[in-house]
């Protein structure tokens, strides 16, 4: 290794750690394998230039990430070296309560960005936003990053829990797989051999990385009160250590340095160290101690996955009689392979293993009283369902145990899920689906399984829908074509559009209609998912939250001009424009901001987190259920045809509501034309086709007014049915 030199930074680093970083050529990479925390690399794009979006709190999500993504794995090809990603599985003890306090904090700091950008300070705004992304979810990147390794044919690995465990076992076994790591200063926590890489610039042709011996050496400490010190000095899974966020004690950004100070006027025991600061602990986080205990033994006991695929505990021999309360309960190796192969994500198995949901914070950080409603009422019954499809194939001590719900606006809400009360509908719904493939061959000879409008309107016919209705045990669903089109057929059920004779309920009828109508469109646009997009409307629709009500104009960034009924019209428009996907360069954003469409898109998301919770808990109860073949290479594929895999951002909604204001119906044709024609230049420069994606748009929301059109007063009050039409004549009379 060469000089020291400070590596890129990401969120929540140790200062006094970064720069202890030492660089060196990156010819000493080539013909190698490095494995790397999959969310580590995908903050390096968030926090640091050229990738760095600073709107991305303001808008949900990012603009041309796909570019950065696929730039920078051709530099790995290019100098030969081979990137192995390992993603995060379950989050470890702890870690969801620090997400929660780290995306409160964000909040609060984005709250001060917003009203400079309400204040017209626009510069100022984006420069503000930039620092508070603590609360965008980076595994909501994580399928995106995933297709694109297929796509490339690279490999990767989801652990049952953090990346860094399992790079560590990588790393201690000199795992022919990888001949480096790089990844997070957390990895400096395990018993990794020495060094961590942490940025790679192909164009300078230099890597830096951290040697954990020589940071050890400087401190003049034993690896024990290393790792001690480090974590008091906050983790992704213990909270900082509250003395060293007393200004009174530190008045700079403390470093591990200032926790090694501590330590050593405390015995070099953290025990002491507690009681020295008793008063402060008791104020800030009385139950520090605890939370440090068990972070210690997570570390200590750490889980990955060995070569042969078998999960397996670090330090097995030494686990106390009570580790489910630092590791959580022991999952089947099954649930686990499903997780590693990418058919499913992270969110219901932690769930499960922690017996515990936590409802994280927003990107508006807004607790409206719909919001709450949502996620603390309208939502459980999808949690309950979703909980009631796997536990019954797990262990009876985790089947028996309610999960508890906890919320990040309210600190005493809680509330327990028990699938069991009431009987578990769920599962018998479920187990009613099975059809053979050759029936639906006969039937459909060109079905395009997994679409959502063929699931739909197969059902149409009666008597395919009676084939369908299961004889028996089920058994026998092995293509994936079978797999995808049994687990929305389920899906559909479950939430109501079909009933349980498999035939389309009235809500089922009006989602046909609106999927007829999209079905061109869709089909000459794939990638967008426009079929996902009008389930997700009918959804919000169906949860009374499609509409023009519930408009909050202290968040601002509402339509402005014309009559009260062309204003809720556009306002109308721009929310289901918000469902679909703004094409865009991988150059930052730098159209216009709306607080008021970021906290719909909350509610949206939410929508959207829920109803993929239930689709992945059908496909795992179908496995766990030996309904389908299990010897396969094509998980993740499957798990990537399923609805409501992506989130969007509000960037489309922001453009359609920018030009539409705009235009007057009164304005001739012409200049209606030269409107469209200036507004990309002028509101969003590096939108690559905004022409097509404002067309798309027009024709999805078209398509869901005439699905609506055929509800009644029972399913859409009349009021909200006639402002569906009002909007469908406003844009008629923009175009």
């Amino acid at each position: 290794m060469a000089a020291k030199m400070p590596p890129v930074s990401v969120l929540y680093d140790d200062v006094w750690i970064n720069e202890q970083a030492q660089s060196a050529d990156i010819s000493q990479l080539k013909d190698n394998a490095i494995a790397i925390d999959a969310a580590y690399y995908l903050q390096l794009f968030l926090d640091n230039a050229p990738f760095h979006e600073p709107l991305l709190p303001a808008l949900g999500g990012l603009v041309g990430i796909e570019s950065h993504i696929e730039f920078d794995l051709d530099s790995w090809a290019t100098n030969k070296t081979i990137p192995f990603f390992i993603f995060n599985g379950q989050a470890v003890e702890g870690q969801n309560e620090v997400s929660v306090q780290r995306g409160k904090k964000a909040n609060n700091k984005t709250k001060g960005a917003w009203e400079l950008y309400f204040n017209g300070e626009a510069n100022s705004a984006v420069a503000a936003f930039g620092p508070s992304r603590g609360a965008y979810p980076i595994q909501n990147l994580f399928p995106l990053l995933q297709s694109i390794l297929k796509k490339r044919q690279l490999h990767f690995l989801v652990p049952p829990f953090n990346a860094c465990a399992q790079l560590t076992y990588f790393d201690m076994i000199d795992s022919e797989q990888c001949s480096g790591i790089m990844g997070p200063q957390e990895l400096l926590l395990y018993p990794i051999k020495d060094f961590v890489i942490r940025s790679i610039d192909w164009e300078a042709g230099k890597f830096t990385a951290l040697s954990k011996k020589s940071i050890i050496k400087i401190l003049n400490v034993t690896e024990p009160m290393f790792v001690d010190a480090f974590l008091m000095g906050g983790t992704s899974f213990l909270p900082m250590f509250p003395p060293l966020e007393d200004t009174s004690i530190i008045s700079r950004q403390p470093s591990i340095v200032d926790a090694v100070n501590m330590l050593r006027t405390s015995d070099k025991l953290i025990a002491t160290a507690c009681a020295s600061f008793g008063d402060i602990l008791q104020k800030k986080d009385p139950h520090w101690l605890k939370k440090y205990h068990k972070a210690r033994m997570t570390i200590d006991h750490f889980i990955y996955i060995t070569e042969t695929g078998e999960p397996k505990v670090h330090n097995y021999e030494t686990l106390t009689e009570d580790n489910y309360e630092y590791l959580g309960y022991q999952l089947p190796a099954e649930l686990f392979h499903y997780l590693n192969t990418g058919l499913i994500g992270a969110t219901v198995p932690s769930w499960i293993t922690h017996g515990q949901i936590i409802i994280a914070p927003t990107l508006d950080g807004v607790p409206s009283p719909e919001y709450q409603k949502l996620v603390t009422n309208q939502l459980m019954p999808l949690r309950e369902q979703t909980l009631g499809l796997i536990m019954p194939r797990l262990n009876r001590g985790i089947q028996f145990k309610p999960v508890s719900v906890k919320a990040w606006f309210d600190d005493k809400y809680s509330h327990a899920i028990d699938y069991r009360s009431g009987g578990n509908k769920a599962i018998e719904q479920a187990n009613t689906w099975s059809v053979k493939e050759d029936i639906v061959k006969q039937h459909f000879p060109n079905a395009k399984h997994g679409s959502i409008l063929f699931e739909v309107s197969a059902l149409k016919n009666a008597e395919f829908a009676k084939a369908t209705i299961s004889k028996g045990k089920v058994k026998g669903i092995d293509s994936d074509d079978m797999v995808a089109s049994i687990v929305i057929w389920r899906f559909l059920h479950l939430r109501g559009y079909v009933n349980d004779n498999h035939q389309l309920t009235v809500w089922g009828e009006a989602l046909a209609k609106s999927l007829d109508a999209i079905a061109s469109v869709a089909a000459q646009n794939p990638e967008d998912r426009l079929a996902d997009a009008v389930l997700l409307a009918y959804e919000l629709i169906r949860l009374d939250l499609l509409h023009t009500g519930n408009q909050h104009t202290e968040l601002n960034g509402l339509p402005m001009n014309g009559s009260d009924q062309d204003k809720d019209s556009l306002l109308l428009i721009s929310r289901c424009t918000i469902l679909l996907k703004l094409h865009h360069e991988a150059n930052g954003y730098t159209g216009p901001l709306s607080k008021n469409f970021l906290h719909f898109r909350s509610l949206s998301s939410s929508i959207r987190e829920a109803n993929r919770n239930l689709v992945e808990a059908i496909v795992t109860s179908l496995l766990l259920h030996g309904q389908g073949k299990k010897e396969r290479d094509d998980y993740l594929s499957i798990g990537h045809r399923l609805p409501f895999l992506m989130d969007t951002d509000v960037a489309l909604g922001i453009a359609i509501k920018t030009l539409l204001d705009d235009i007057k119906p009164s304005d001739s044709p012409e200049l209606k034309a030269s409107k469209r024609a200036e507004f990309p230049t002028k509101f969003v420069p590096y939108a690559t086709d905004l022409h097509k994606d404002l067309k798309i748009a027009d024709t999805f929301f078209v398509a869901l007014n005439e699905g609506i059109k055929t509800l009644g007063n029972e399913q859409v009050p009349a009021d909200n049915r006639k402002m569906w039409e009002h909007a469908v004549a406003y844009l008629a009379a923009r175009r």
